[in-house]
């Protein structure tokens, strides 16, 4: 597939334009202009790189890429010399999508997880700086706390740090993926029975307990694997191009 084809494909379906965003979106770095090998993975690194380019990859496409809006690195050196080198050495391209991302109805961190873990009825949810990030959702009948601690392990790959307040049996949940405790905020406002993010913050401990809504962080990297995957399915499927998924581990 043609780069600049691919990239336009990826900004229409996410509607890359139509988010303020810290991140650059999109192409971050240009190498060959033909894509038939796309590396996912969530974060950017000079590890991922060199596992891309080994595996022989023409594109890498991740959550978290290399250009943040207000730390342009102004000069090339130490570790992001090393993973630029990495990449233009390779010939390789970085794609990156960052909150277009989280908040896809379709392939997004939020709604894939949400389904991944039983929810229903999703509807949009976590409002930050004026954009919903997360979805929030039902469960077709009330499931025991445990049950959806033991169903966000098994999508999340790893024991969730769980602050249990809320009712014994929980019918709905909200959930924004990443470093998002805030959002337990407006799950309390909302009157949800639990919370589900990735990162926790000291203050939820009691809150949890005093506001009565569970509070689950499953890690920031583990709740953002399942947006590159889902979209790497999709270009699979619907493009032909050869995807794998490079699970560099992180326990944050």
């Amino acid at each position: 597939m043609d780069r600049d084809q691919l990239v336009a494909y990826l900004d229409d379906l996410l509607e890359a334009d139509e988010v303020s965003d810290v991140a650059l979106n999109g192409l971050q770095v240009a190498g060959r202009s033909e894509v038939r090998r796309l590396a996912t993975a969530v974060s950017a690194s000079a590890e991922l790189f060199a596992q891309a380019a080994a595996w022989g990859a023409d594109a890498v496409l991740v959550h978290h890429g290399l250009l943040w809006r207000g730390e342009e690195p102004l000069r090339l050196v130490g570790s992001f010399r090393e993973r630029i080198r990495l990449l233009l050495e390779n010939d390789l391209n970085l794609i990156a999508y960052h909150l277009p991302l989280d908040r896809h109805p379709g392939h997004g961190n939020a709604a894939v997880l949400a389904r991944a873990i039983g929810l229903d009825r999703l509807e949009r949810f976590g409002v930050f700086a004026g954009v919903t990030l997360g979805f929030a959702g039902v469960y077709p009948e009330p499931l025991p706390i445990g049950e959806v601690l033991a169903r966000v392990q098994k999508a999340c790959g790893q024991e969730p740090l769980a602050f249990a307040g809320g009712p014994e049996r929980v019918a709905s949940l909200g959930v924004v993926t990443g470093g998002a405790p805030s959002g337990f905020e407006e799950a309390v406002a909302n009157g949800l029975d639990a919370f589900l993010t990735g990162e926790a913050r000291e203050w939820v401990l009691h809150r949890a307990a005093e506001d009565g809504v569970h509070f689950i962080a499953a890690g920031h990297h583990a709740t953002e694997r399942f947006g590159v995957v889902s979209l790497g399915e999709l270009l699979a499927k619907r493009h032909g191009l050869e995807v794998q998924f490079f699970d560099v581990s992180n326990p944050v």
